[in-house]
């Protein structure tokens, strides 16, 4: 029988989300008390199965609360198309990573090879075009600061400033410098890892021609 962390992660892979955007997606302010059934603390409560079973209605409620039956109610399917790839957002990249509340993805990108990526939405600023043109589509992977592989793209939340830029780490320093590719408009950035609240790493962007 799976224990209660496995029941939740294995939710948790089926939607495609994050621990932490997960959390947010069933109204959770904060996804603390998700880890502390991953560290064994808690187990499953009722509120908690009450928000997944509201938020994902094919998701059963018994199942996540003792582990008998099927994840599934009857009629629903682990393999339903509609509940895999990664959930695209119609909204700023930028405001979808910070938001506090997201709402229903509007659709799924089904490409394998973004298959473990977080959630998908829109590039509005102007700071990496042309390699990032506004209105292209950027797929985003949460990321671990202490893991930034320099010369990648990412999209970086500090408390003073959000965006996506390139990354690499300052020459004889720890300190990482925040590069934009419209460096015409837009100056580096220099900072700690510490400062960076959120990252993502940017899987791929998708650009819809105007023909």
């Amino acid at each position: 029988m799976w224990d209660a962390w496995h029941r939740l992660e294995r939710v948790i892979k089926w939607t495609g989300l994050s621990v932490n955007s997960f959390a947010l997606n069933i109204g959770l302010k904060r996804s603390e008390n998700l880890y502390q059934i991953k560290r064994g603390n808690n187990g499953i409560s009722r509120d908690l199965a009450e928000l997944i079973a509201t938020k994902y209605p094919s998701v059963s409620k018994g199942w996540l609360l003792t582990g008998e039956g099927s994840m599934f109610i009857d009629g629903h399917s682990s393999d339903s198309d509609s509940e895999r790839g990664v959930p695209y957002y119609g909204m700023d990249a930028l405001t979808a990573v910070c938001s506090d509340s997201m709402p229903d993805p509007l659709f799924r990108i089904n490409l394998p090879m973004f298959a473990d990526g977080d959630l998908a939405a829109l590039n509005i600023g102007t700071a990496m075009y042309p390699d990032i043109p506004a209105g292209a589509i950027v797929i985003l992977k949460e990321w671990a600061t202490r893991s930034v592989i320099p010369g990648e793209v990412y999209l970086i939340v500090t408390q003073y400033f959000k965006g996506i830029r390139i990354i690499r780490q300052e020459r004889d320093s720890d300190r990482l410098v925040l590069i934009a590719s419209n460096s015409e408009q837009y100056d580096p950035i220099v900072l700690s890892r510490d400062e960076i609240v959120k990252l993502y790493i940017v899987q791929g962007i998708i650009i819809k021609k105007n023909l």
